[in-house]
């Protein structure tokens, strides 16, 4: 069975809370407003804003201890041909140095800074160099279309567009379309390697438009079924090999997940089975499959994904898909619940003996003799 309102009560219970919302958006905006204040870094710093799973609306509510963690890049005018790699990262450690003494780390690509009540990663970036792409995007960064602190699900009416603004209830003025590929996707961001000593290209922008645009042909239920597979995986991490996790994770659930998705159940049964069957020979041959990122081609998202654990994670798909389609298939309220609760954990609620999915019409056989309603207007 679908299940469905048993699977939106789920989703609300693994969806981040509104106090770790108001944390990222509060840790995020003090860094944000730090940068574009520095008296030094003022006119470096072209734009700031936010990426990753909390921007896409796919982060799931942190267990235990773990505070939310959330991606800030930072947009920079820095020449990437005449500088290297450290010197564009070094350029920041004043300014962590001043605001963050003792809660900030530098990583190979980012800075980390860890804060009481939120994770934060720093992304140093480069415009390109070519003038007119350089004005084009220096534009669109600085429009309030990437601006924006709220996910895609706080605004569904979101598009990658200059004209785009932010509205109180989602409600455009008029219909809005992304802008033209042609006049952004050619042009990433440049991204310093320190470990490597090399400038790499990047595309954050083109991660956020994708999954909004498939967010949109899945009926909502794109970033819904990203959710549900990370807390899956969650669930079961004691079976699961560490990698695949994170954003390689769901890019291989958007990549098999079909338009047109009905529901949670149909599309998380449909995007296992698809796992199965399309990577089964690469799982056999000691195979990892190439996809390519959306916003740089050249780049495997499954690079560092290893043969091994990408084996070991097809046959961990393999035995929840047969454990899926038993849940969705069958008639049994309860069952199906059940079945679904060996998946997700008990996040998944058991329905009442009168829930679960009901046809129109459906009649529900009473528990006992109707009794007439008892008033004393007439005694």
């Amino acid at each position: 069975m679908e299940l469905k309102s048993q699977f939106a009560d789920f989703l609300r219970e693994i969806r981040p809370t509104d106090r770790q919302k108001e944390d990222w958006k509060t840790g995020s905006k003090t860094l944000r407003t730090r940068l574009e204040n520095d008296d030094v870094l003022s006119g470096t710093v072209v734009a700031t804003f936010l990426q990753g799973s909390v921007r896409r609306s796919t982060a799931i509510r942190p267990t235990g201890d773990k505070r939310p963690d959330v991606d800030i890049v930072v947009v920079t005018d820095i020449d990437y041909h005449r500088t290297t790699p450290k010197d564009a990262m070094d350029k920041f450690v004043p300014f962590l140095e001043r605001h963050y003494p003792g809660k900030w780390r530098p990583q190979g690509r980012s800075f980390g800074i860890e804060l009481s009540y939120v994770d934060l990663d720093l992304v140093i970036t480069a415009l390109p160099s070519d003038p007119l792409s350089r004005l084009v995007m220096k534009q669109l960064y600085q429009s309030r279309s990437v601006q924006t602190t709220d996910s895609l699900e706080d605004d569904l009416s979101w598009r990658l567009n200059q004209q785009w603004q932010p509205t109180p209830f989602g409600m455009q003025t008029r219909a809005l379309d992304d802008a033209p590929a042609d006049n952004w996707r050619p042009n990433p961001l440049y991204l310093p390697d320190r470990d490597l000593g090399v400038w790499g290209r990047t595309h954050p922008l083109a991660q956020i438009q994708w999954t909004a645009a498939k967010n949109r042909a899945c009926n909502g239920h794109y970033v819904n079924l990203v959710r549900a597979t990370k807390w899956w995986r969650q669930q079961n991490s004691d079976t699961l090999p560490k990698y695949p996790k994170g954003y390689p994770l769901e890019h291989m659930i958007g990549h098999a997940l079909q338009d047109g998705t009905s529901s949670i159940a149909t599309g998380f049964v449909q995007v296992l089975e698809t796992m199965r069957d399309i990577w089964r020979g690469s799982a056999l041959y000691g195979e990892v499959p190439y996809l390519p990122d959306h916003g740089v081609p050249e780049h495997n998202v499954l690079k560092r994904l290893s043969a091994k654990d990408f084996r070991a994670f097809h046959t961990a798909i393999t035995t929840a898909a047969d454990r899926a389609r038993e849940a969705l298939d069958s008639d049994d309220v309860q069952k199906s619940a059940e079945l679904w609760q060996k998946l997700f954990g008990t996040k998944f609620p058991s329905p009442s003996p009168s829930g679960g999915d009901r046809k129109p019409g459906f009649f529900v056989a009473p528990t006992k003799p109707a009794e007439p309603r008892r008033t004393e207007r007439f005694a």
